[in-house]
């Protein structure tokens, strides 16, 4: 008992001292041959390890769980706004249309957002984005020859203040995509034309079952009821019949669908018929996903044939220089996170100096679009010289670099991350033999000691 008491004391200790703050980010799930990849990757590092005596301080425990998550936390921080790090892009897509009142349009992702996703018509570029065979993004001319649209009946038009059905008990059924439900209201004997269909208005959109209805006029100021399904275009396999409207058989209280004549039907439900890119289609709904990438929503029919509305997509600039603001503040996170640690451990000057170099390597390109490198090894951000550079479409190598600088850092992290207790005090005790030297798979056990030693 008191052996798990003393467990349960250290894990909690581990846990509100060490833990990371964020560990639920998908980037900190891994599939086997992921771990397996990263078990090697120590083996190998640590082939060439010698043997060492650790400062087995609390102090030199916080900075070396310190320094590995903070690298975790860059790495997971970097993935989140570039995807494929290998690849990075720096991307922000925003969806366009020609004609807003035609078509509308939404870009809805890529392969980095939809693990099912498989391109229609092209290939995937780096970020995992559509492409078309010579390198263009995807656009898409559509021509909308008719909306999707719903059912409609219309009953027969009345003479609003008079009446001619008897005061009663009256009942019908009402099918709604093959579910039955009976309607039962009462005509009273100073009930007009007009009060029973706003009365049966009433009931048919209070009862939920996706229709609706309103009582129209004509131009006489005869009255009738319009009833309408809320869904639109049929499905395959399903009837254009959404809904119908039948008379109970029961004596004494049927009668009043036909007087009404709800049960005449104007308009039967209907697909949406378009052609995009000069190939026929049809939707039924107004609202469809478009090749994986896009959700269009069809807002009217183009006003002559053969004319179209062109979607595709397009830089989104201000996301862009969104994402590498994001980008340079988790490094300047990181490297002041570090900071904290050069008066206690030494280790953590060496891994400031190269930091450094591999941030000095690329300054002077990346100050060409406004960010900028400054003495204590973080960068500033100039977001006004950034918009400007984004929206000129400066491509002369300063956004190249730091698509580089972004892949070094990510590197550089993952090897920090794989023997961090190369930046902790330590008294070297023995070389390895060159040329004879083994791996040393138990060399990684030195990390989780520092966790227990004081315990032990």
């Amino acid at each position: 008992m008191a052996y798990s008491m003393a467990l349960n004391a250290i894990y909690n200790q581990y846990l509100t001292t060490y833990a990371p703050k964020k560990s639920d980010t998908r980037y900190d799930t891994h599939k086997k041959s992921e771990l397996r990849n990263i078990t090697n990757s120590m083996a190998k590092v640590n082939r060439d390890a010698p043997l060492y005596k650790l400062d087995n301080s609390a102090d030199s425990a916080g900075y070396i769980i310190g320094i590995k998550e903070e690298t975790r936390q860059l790495i997971n921080s970097v993935s989140s706004i570039v995807g494929d790090v290998e690849n990075a892009a720096l991307d922000g897509k925003i969806a366009y249309s020609t004609d807003e009142s035609i078509v509308s349009v939404k870009y809805i992702g890529s392969k980095e957002d939809n693990d099912d996703y498989e391109p229609m018509d092209g290939t995937e570029g780096a970020d995992g984005e559509v492409t078309n065979l010579d390198g263009s993004r995807p656009s898409f001319n559509i021509e909308v020859q008719s909306l999707a649209g719903p059912q409609v009946n219309l009953g027969a038009f009345l003479a609003r203040d008079g009446r001619d059905i008897p005061a009663g008990d009256y009942v019908f059924d009402l099918s709604v995509a093959g579910q039955g439900y009976e309607f039962q209201y009462t005509i009273r004997e100073d009930d007009t034309n007009l009060d029973i269909e706003e009365k049966l208005s009433r009931l048919i959109n209070n009862s939920k079952i996706n229709l609706k209805s309103e009582v129209v006029s004509d131009d006489t100021g005869n009255v009738a009821l319009r009833i309408e399904s809320s869904q639109v275009g049929v499905n395959f396999g399903q009837q254009p019949k959404v809904f119908e409207i039948s008379d109970t058989k029961v004596p004494g209280r049927n009668g009043s669908v036909d007087y009404l004549g709800i049960n005449h039907t104007v308009r039967e439900a209907s697909n949406a018929n378009i052609i995009v890119n000069g190939m026929e289609a049809s939707s039924p709904s107004n609202t469809f996903i478009l090749d994986r990438n896009f959700q269009v929503t069809l807002n009217g029919i183009s006003p002559e044939k053969g004319m179209t509305t062109e979607i595709g997509i397009r830089p989104d600039t201000e996301a862009i220089a969104t994402n590498i603001s994001n980008l340079i503040g988790s490094y300047n996170s990181f490297i002041n996170a570090i900071r904290n640690y050069t008066d206690s451990q030494r280790g953590s000057q060496t891994l400031l100096s190269e930091m450094n170099r591999v941030a000095g390597t690329y300054s002077d390109d990346m100050s060409k679009v406004g960010i900028n490198y400054k003495e204590d090894g973080e960068f500033d951000v100039d977001m006004d010289r950034l918009q400007i550079a984004l929206g000129t479409g400066t491509r002369d190598g300063s956004f190249d670099s730091l698509k580089a600088f972004t892949g070094a850092v990510v590197r550089k992290s993952k090897a920090v991350s794989l023997d961090p207790v190369k930046f902790v005090n330590k008294t070297v005790v023995e070389y390895k033999n060159p040329g004879k030297n083994t791996l040393s798979p138990y060399t990684a056990s030195a990390y989780a000691g520092l966790l227990f030693n004081s315990y032990c």
